[in-house]
């Protein structure tokens, strides 16, 4: 191992390094023909934090190829992980940067994969491709993150996307069917009589309707780009690239199966049907306008006397 400091210079600082609670590693860029030094790397020191909280010492890891295929088994994450890495260094190098860093999923020594926050020290005074890096653990910051906003997006009583989500859900595909020149369809659909439920069996029953009710959704239109819960009683299903004649078999079928099965609830036996109302997306129409038009044939529908599909 090429020496990069006095010896006395370098005991001393592994030492005051190994002080510190955050995971360093210190680094070297080597020269080598077509490849820039922050992207070929040796591994010269690893304090204790970074030997305890990551489980790997410096015979396991020794240098940049070694890091990769260790924390990053599977080859395609790796690859990814290996190009969003020399994009991130190139891109502070080219800004002039002194740090470069990401937040990345890696595999740890005891096989547990966590998150976390890698900063490297690019450049150092009189040790130009020498890297100080720094890994803050962030698991559970990320599993927060990740939570918050899979509770802003979801409805917590069926699990369904809630009606901000879906929004963003059919936004998007409104812009990929101008783009594709694709058909989109859009099913709006509502419990029949579902105030009846509520007051002959109770509200837990009512909510336990619910949620059946969206667990068939899920099983019966398995290709939909979202399924929510739009409120109330009511569910909202985006189909993309989808034809009218498709959805509304989709609808019909899913109108057949609730009527035809019988659901108990608290050791209650209930039975009810579900009205549907289907529009297609007009090239440049206004998230509003097709909204308006769904909820206008899902209304067409209860009016025709309930338990039918309307398309509009």
């Amino acid at each position: 191992m090429r020496r990069l400091f006095t010896e006395e210079s370098e005991a001393l600082l592994f030492k005051t390094l190994n002080y510190i609670p955050i995971p360093i590693l210190l680094s070297e860029g080597l020269e080598v023909e077509g490849r820039r030094p922050s992207t070929h790397r040796v591994h010269h020191f690893m304090n204790h934090a970074f030997i305890e909280q990551l489980g790997y010492n410096i015979n396991d890891i020794p240098d940049i190829a070694a890091w990769f295929d260790t924390v990053y088994p599977d080859p395609i994450i790796r690859n990814k992980a290996m190009l969003e890495w020399d994009n991130v260094v190139y891109a502070s190098e080219k800004q002039g940067l002194s740090t470069a860093g990401f937040k990345t999923y890696i595999r740890c020594g005891n096989g547990e994969f966590r998150w976390f926050l890698i900063t490297a020290q690019l450049t150092t005074e009189n040790q130009s491709n020498l890297n100080i890096v720094t890994m803050r653990d962030v698991h559970q910051l990320q599993l927060l993150i990740e939570e918050n906003e899979r509770q802003s997006n979801t409805d917590l009583l069926t699990g369904l996307a809630n009606r901000r989500r879906v929004e963003e859900v059919l936004a998007i595909a409104m812009k990929q069917s101008n783009l594709a020149h694709s058909s989109l369809c859009l099913v709006m659909c509502d419990i029949d009589f579902f105030k009846d439920i509520n007051d002959n069996f109770g509200h837990l029953c009512g909510d336990d309707v619910l949620k059946i009710v969206a667990v068939q959704l899920q099983e019966s239109a398995k290709s939909a780009a979202s399924i929510a819960r739009w409120g109330g009683e009511e569910f909202l299903i985006v189909l993309d690239n989808t034809e009218p004649e498709s959805a509304a078999l989709l609808c019909e079928h899913l109108r057949e199966q609730i009527e035809q099965t019988d659901y108990r609830s608290y050791g209650q036996l209930m039975h009810f049907t579900m009205s549907f109302g289907c529009v297609k997306y007009q090239p440049d129409e206004s998230l509003h306008s097709l909204l308006s038009r769904v909820d206008k044939a899902l209304y067409k529908a209860k009016n025709n006397g309930r338990n039918n599909v309307v398309m509009a």
